[in-house]
C-alpha cells in the first residue's frame, strides 16, 4: 500500500480544539486554528471530523478549511422528523462543504425505527452528504447495519483501540464492508501519549489490575513494545484493510507525528487475527476501564 493511499485512510478530530476533551483544556486560539488548517493540506491528509458540541470548532473549519478538504459533522439529540430537519437548515450553505453528516446521540438507533432511519437518510441524500452513525455499542451497530446493509453512502464510527477490541472482533466475524468503518479513540483518549507518572490517573481505582492485564496480553507476547508502537501497528492492521482512522489532534507536531508513524511501521506485522480471538482475556482489560 502507498503512501497516498494510507493519507486518504487518516481522518483529523477537531474535539480538542475548542473544548475540554478527555480531561484536558487544551484550547486553541483562533489564529493556532487559522494556522493548523492551512497546514493540514501540506501534510496530504484532507479530512476533517467535526461536531457542535465541539465549541465553535465546527464554524471555524468550515469557514477556514482549505476547499480540498472533507469535513464531517455530527447532529446533537433531536425529536423527530421535524427537528431533524430544523438541524440540517442551521448548517445553511456550508452543507455543501459537508463529506458525511453523523448521528452523534448513540440512542438514535434504539429511538426510531427503521422507517424512520430511512427518512433521515433520505433528508441526508438530498444534501448530497452522507450519512454516518458513531456508534458506541455493539447492539446499536448491528441494527444500524442491517438498515443499510449494502450502502456505502452510510458509513460508522466505532471506537476501536488496544483496550477495546470488541467492535474489530465483531466486524471481522460477520463480515462487515470495512471500508465503511472509521476506527476512532485509537489512541484511548490520548492514552498512548501519556508518561508513566500520568497513566495511573487515568483508572484511578484500577490502575494496578489494568497494567498487569495489559502487560500480560500485549508487551510480553510483542518483546516489550511501547503503547505507541502497538497502537501504529493496530493502525496498519486497520489500513491494510481499509479500515479509516480517526485521530484526534491539536498541534501540527502531532499531525507529523501520526505520519511519520503511519509510514514507519508499515511492515511491522503483530499477528492481530490471534490477538482479536481472544475476546476474554480483551474483555477483562474492558470491564476494567469502561
Amino acid at each position: 500500500m502507498n503512501y497516498h493511499i494510507r493519507m486518504e485512510n487518516i481522518i483529523l478530530g477537531s474535539a480538542g480544539w475548542r473544548n475540554k476533551y478527555a480531561g484536558k483544556n487544551n484550547i486553541l486560539s483562533n489564529a493556532e486554528i487559522r494556522t493548523l488548517l492551512l497546514e493540514i493540506p501540506n501534510s496530504g491528509i484532507k479530512h476533517i471530523d467535526t461536531a457542535p458540541s465541539y465549541g465553535d470548532a465546527e464554524e471555524m473549519i468550515l469557514q477556514w478549511a482549505d476547499q480540498s478538504t472533507r469535513i464531517d459533522t455530527k447532529l446533537d439529540k433531536f425529536d423527530g422528523l421535524k427537528d431533524f430537519q430544523n438541524q440540517l437548515k442551521k448548517l445553511g450553505r456550508s452543507i455543501n462543504r459537508i463529506h458525511t453528516i453523523y448521528f452523534h446521540d448513540p440512542e438514535i438507533v434504539k429511538k426510531n425505527s427503521s422507517r424512520e432511519l430511512a427518512q433521515y437518510y433520505e433528508e441526508i441524500k438530498k444534501r448530497d452528504c452522507k450519512m454516518g452513525f458513531s456508534l458506541y455499542d455493539i447492539e446499536s451497530f448491528e441494527t444500524a447495519y442491517s438498515i443499510f446493509p449494502n450502502n456505502h453512502d452510510v458509513l460508522f464510527q466505532l471506537p476501536i483501540n488496544l483496550l477495546d477490541l470488541k467492535f474489530l472482533k465483531f466486524i471481522l466475524e460477520n463480515n462487515i464492508e470495512l471500508d465503511r468503518i472509521i476506527a476512532r479513540s485509537v489512541f484511548s483518549r490520548g492514552l498512548i501519549f501519556l508518561n508513566d507518572s500520568q497513566i495511573p490517573s487515568c483508572f484511578p481505582n484500577n490502575y494496578l489490575k489494568v497494567k498487569e492485564l495489559f502487560e500480560k496480553i500485549y508487551q510480553r507476547p510483542f518483546g516489550q513494545k511501547s503503547l505507541f508502537e502497538l497502537t501504529f501497528s493496530l493502525i496498519n492492521f486497520f489500513h491494510k484493510r481499509k479500515i479509516k482512522t480517526l485521530f484526534g489532534v491539536n498541534t501540527i507536531e502531532e499531525i507529523h507525528s501520526i505520519i511519520k508513524n503511519t509510514q514507519k511501521n508499515i511492515q511491522m506485522n503483530f499477528e492481530w487475527d490471534d490477538m482479536i480471538q481472544q475476546s476474554k482475556t480483551i474483555n477483562k482489560i474492558e470491564d476494567l476501564v469502561l
